[in-house]
């Protein structure tokens, strides 16, 4: 896994299974990052294996009662609302040999890593193999993780360094949380030249729900209050020009898909040209 943010400066040393430490042996390398802003961050960690409830969903449902009890001890539960969101259970855990986190906590500051170059390539994402370091310096202000714990060690213990989590509200289950949600919320941006009437339908505990809404050129127009209980969520944008255009897309269950509670929605296309919309999230586009 190697996921960086913004304002990191990579060591020059290649680190991967065809990069250049990993044809370096026994030689002593240093690999250096460098973090221009406060907040940047990097992690870099050699993944052995997921270990998963199956089909949480249905595990959740069928100990509700247990998980009501347990929400009620830690005071997240009351016999009106039901159970609260954010509590709930880790679903997956992502378990690694090694590797590291670092986040910049100021402006300029670097973070370093020396050591023989296969042990440091086994621990930095070249997977298989004795993973090792040597040690780990700094400059600035820096929060770092490193696994294995200290230098010039082995470990044979795998570390958990990602997970997926699922809350509920109420007795709903809302897999791959990450906050709080009230409702969800369609945000329009129309780039286009066409105006676009907008319908959304879903289907609730107490019956079948329809909103329209028109969305002018070049504007923008959002949906919220949809309740976390919807289904069968379809979105129906018509288009208004001169051969009739009507594109529809569905959601079956948007609890537990839609972690941020949102949908942004891109529309474009000007006359001639045919309209099309993309979904920010889901990286899906119509055309």
């Amino acid at each position: 896994m190697k996921l960086s943010s913004e304002h990191v400066h990579e060591p020059r040393l290649v680190v991967g299974g065809k990069g250049r430490l990993a044809h370096m042996g026994d030689a002593q390398v240093q690999l250096k990052w460098e973090f221009s802003r406060r907040g940047a961050m990097t992690s870099r960690w050699a993944l052995v294996e997921k270990q998963s409830i199956k089909d949480p969903g249905k595990v959740l449902r069928e100990h509700l009662d247990l998980l009501k009890s347990i929400a009620s001890y830690e005071s997240m539960y009351d016999s009106v609302s039901g159970i609260s969101q954010g509590f709930g259970v880790i679903t997956s855990v992502i378990m690694a040999q090694a590797g590291m986190n670092v986040v910049a906590l100021s402006d300029g500051s670097n973070w370093s890593v020396s050591g023989q170059a296969s042990y440091l390539g086994n621990m930095l994402t070249q997977v298989g193999g004795e993973a090792q370091y040597s040690k780990a310096e700094y400059e600035g202000n820096i929060l770092s993780f490193l696994w294995p714990r200290e230098g010039n060690e082995f470990s044979s213990v795998l570390v958990p360094v990602a997970f997926t989590f699922a809350s509920l509200e109420g007795e709903k289950v809302m897999l791959h949380w990450i906050r709080p949600i009230g409702s969800f919320r369609m945000l329009f941006n129309n780039h286009g030249d066409h105006y676009v009437g907008i319908a959304l339908s879903y289907t609730t505990p107490v019956g079948n729900q329809q909103v329209e809404i028109g969305l002018l050129p070049f504007l923008k127009q959002e949906i919220d209050s949809i309740p976390l209980d919807a289904t069968n969520l379809t979105m129906t944008l018509n288009y208004l020009r001169i051969m009739k255009t009507v594109q529809t897309h569905r959601w079956k269950t948007p609890l537990g898909s839609w972690p941020t509670g949102d949908r942004h929605i891109d529309i474009k296309g000007s006359w001639p040209m045919y309209p099309s919309f993309s979904i920010k999230e889901e990286g899906y586009s119509s055309q």
